[in-house]
């Protein structure tokens, strides 16, 4: 029998204390045992919240997954096969937006879920169809307005469509399509929202997505191009440098370092393509880090690591 199950729970709870568990070293202890569960709080009810997001990353399309705790630098590792062959779009609230699908070519139909990885639920969001004007796409990014358990709430993916004119390859289209739950199950038909943007642009660049109740702000420097629900409106204004709640735990950091924290091989051909959060406290930024030279496509890459982070609750 293991001794440390005869632990009383108050000294089982003193002795973890001083341990300074994160979620993932909580739920396995309190897998040993009863006295164990008993003493230790539920992540369900609370427990284990976070002050930072973590980092969730994976071989593209690999259903072996690990998180990385910025603050302890603790790296734990997973597996879940609903997570292999799908690609990461974004998260909100600890919920992650996913595509069925690894193709990054323009199609027609998509297919999106909902996965929380702290809790392992899963939730399935209706196909989208693409229709004219603008008849296929690659989904971009995705992020919700709020917690999908809740009425109101709206789910969105981007995406963008590009205008050719003769030679000139200057004009896109920005595309929010969005759907929302009400009586507690998410509608079937998607609404969209499209925005011209003329100039260099290419939704690869596209800074970070900060979703709120009522409306969604898309960063692509030099411009901020926020669109509400309610009255369907865009509004432009211009980027703001200076953001007070930014926080960037691979700031100024090559990709060996970035490789050596997150317990990567060492593989020169290395791309990471980290899809950034928003939370009440903390913003990350998109960020891409790889060891090409300029002259390379980066997306040409043959080792890649996806990554999302993704705020710590249930």
């Amino acid at each position: 029998m293991d001794p440390l199950g005869n632990l009383p729970a108050d000294l089982i709870r003193k002795c973890t204390d001083l341990m300074d568990l994160n979620f993932a070293e909580g739920q396995r202890l309190r897998t040993l045992n009863k006295n164990w569960k008993l003493a230790l709080p539920s992540f369900r009810k609370g427990a284990y919240r976070e002050e930072r997001p973590w980092l969730l990353y994976r071989e593209r399309g690999s259903g072996e997954t690990r998180f990385f705790d910025p603050v302890r630098e603790r790296v734990h590792r997973g597996n879940d096969p609903r997570l292999a062959d799908a690609r990461f779009l974004g998260s909100t609230l600890g919920w992650l937006v996913m595509s069925e699908s690894l193709d990054l070519n323009p199609r027609k139909t998509h297919q999106t879920f909902l996965y929380n990885p702290f809790i392992s639920e899963l939730q399935q969001l209706p196909e989208l169809t693409l229709d004219s004007p603008y008849p296929t796409g690659v989904l971009r990014y995705g992020v919700l307005t709020g917690n999908p358990s809740d009425n109101n709430t709206y789910a969105c993916l981007i995406t963008d469509y590009l205008h050719e004119i003769g030679n000139r390859r200057d004009t896109y289209t920005l595309l929010i399509y969005y759907v929302a739950k009400t009586s507690g199950r998410w509608e079937q038909n998607w609404s969209v929202a499209s925005m011209l943007v003329v100039g260099i642009f290419d939704t690869w660049y596209i800074e970070s997505i900060s979703p709120s109740p009522d409306k969604i702000s898309i960063e692509i420097w030099p411009k901020r191009y926020d669109f509400t629900f309610q009255t369907q409106e865009w509004n432009v204004s211009n980027f703001i440098p200076v953001d007070p709640i930014q926080w960037d735990p691979f700031h100024d950091q090559s990709l060996y370092h970035v490789k050596h924290r997150l317990q990567l091989p060492e593989n020169p051909s290395t791309l990471a393509i980290i899809i950034g959060t928003s939370t009440d406290r903390t913003r990350v930024r998109n960020k891409i880090i790889g060891d090409q030279s300029d002259d390379d496509d980066p997306r040409a890459s043959d080792h890649i690591i996806d990554g999302v982070w993704v705020e710590v609750r249930p």
